[in-house]
C-alpha cells in the first residue's frame, strides 16, 4: 500500500524529497564505503567504491520513490515493455554514428572561456577536468579479462541503469507532470550534464542526454536508452582494452574534431537521418497497435 501523501506531491515536493532521498543514501554509501574500505587510494577499491555508492545514489533513491509515489513504479518507469527490434537496431548504429558529431560539440566547448575576471575559477575546472581524465585512465587500464568484465559493470553496466532511472525514470516523469516533453527532456539532459561535473563535457553529454530522452519518448520503454547507455560506455571500455596499443582509441577520442571537424558535420547529417528514420518506425509502430 502506499502512502497517499507522497503520491500527490507536486513537483517542488517531489523533487525535494528526491533531494532528501538522494542525500540521505549518499551518507549511508559512504559510511558503508568508508567501514568497508577505509580511504584507500588503490584503483580497484576505487572501482568498488564507485558501484555501491552508484547502487546507494542511483538505484536505491529511483526505487524508493518509485515505490512511494507510483501504484506500478514499473509501468510509471517504463519498464514495462520492450522497444522494438527495428529501434534497437536503429539506437544502436546511431549511438555509434554519431560519435564524431559528439567529439566535434566537446571541441567547440573546450574553445568557451569564461571571463577573465573568473580566470581562477576556469583553471580549477580545467584542474578537474584533468584529474577526472586522469581516474577514468587508471581504471581503464586493466590487461585481464576479468578486468575488462568489472570494468564492464562499474563504467558501462551500472551507470546505463542507475543513471537512466534517475534522470530518465524518475526526474523525467516529474518534469513532464506540467511541461510538454520537449522541455522536460532537455532540462533533464542540462541535470544530466551538470552532475557529471566536467565543464568541458557539458554541451556534449547535455546532447546525450537528450538523445537518451527522446529514445524513451519515441519507444515507450526506459529499456532503450539504459541499452544505449550501456552501449556508449561499453564502446569506450572495449576500445581501451583492445585498442590502447594500436591507436584505435586515440582515433575514436579525436574524430570530429579539430582538422577532422568534416567528420563532425556528416555524422551529424547521418544521425540526423537516422533519427527520421527512428521517428518514422516509432510513429507507425503506435498507428499498429492503435488498430
Amino acid at each position: 500500500m502506499r502512502i497517499e501523501s507522497f503520491r500527490n506531491l507536486g513537483i517542488a515536493g517531489k523533487l525535494l524529497m528526491l533531494f532528501f532521498v538522494l542525500f540521505l543514501c549518499l551518507i549511508i554509501g559512504l559510511v558503508v564505503v568508508f567501514f568497508a574500505f577505509g580511504s584507500s587510494n588503490d584503483i580497484q577499491t576505487i572501482k568498488i567504491n564507485q558501484l555501491i555508492l552508484s547502487v546507494f545514489m542511483l538505484l536505491l533513491p529511483a526505487i524508493i520513490c518509485g515505490y512511494l509515489w507510483y501504484e506500478n513504479p514499473w509501468k510509471s518507469y517504463s519498464l514495462h515493455k520492450l522497444p522494438s527490434s527495428k529501434l534497437i537496431l536503429l539506437s544502436i548504429i546511431l549511438i555509434l554514428c554519431i560519435s564524431p558529431f559528439i567529439n566535434l560539440l566537446g571541441h567547440i566547448n573546450e574553445q568557451i572561456k569564461l571571463p577573465e575576471f573568473l580566470a581562477g575559477v576556469e583553471r580549477r575546472f580545467m584542474e578537474m577536468e584533468d584529474s577526472a581524465k586522469e581516474l577514468t585512465d587508471q581504471m581503464l587500464a586493466v590487461n585481464t579479462f576479468s578486468g575488462l568484465l568489472f570494468n564492464l559493470l562499474v563504467i558501462a553496466v551500472m551507470p546505463a541503469v542507475g543513471e537512466e532511472l534517475i534522470c530518465r525514470g524518475t526526474l523525467l516523469n516529474i518534469f513532464s507532470e506540467k511541461r510538454n516533453k520537449h522541455a522536460a527532456i532537455w532540462i533533464v539532459a542540462v541535470i544530466f550534464s551538470l552532475i557529471h561535473f566536467q565543464m568541458y563535457g557539458f554541451l556534449p553529454r547535455m546532447v546525450l542526454g537528450a538523445l537518451l530522452g527522446y529514445l524513451l519518448v519515441w519507444s515507450g520503454s526506459l529499456w532503450l536508452p539504459i541499452l544505449v547507455h550501456f552501449v556508449n560506455n561499453a564502446t569506450i571500455v572495449l576500445a581501451f582494452y583492445f585498442g590502447r596499443e594500436n591507436g584505435v582509441m586515440d582515433v575514436m577520442e579525436n574524430l570530429g574534431k579539430a582538422e577532422t571537424w568534416g567528420y563532425g558535420i556528416a555524422s551529424a547529417v547521418v544521425s540526423g537521418v537516422i533519427i527520421w528514420w527512428m521517428v518514422r518506425t516509432a510513429a507507425n509502430s503506435k498507428l499498429e497497435t492503435e488498430n
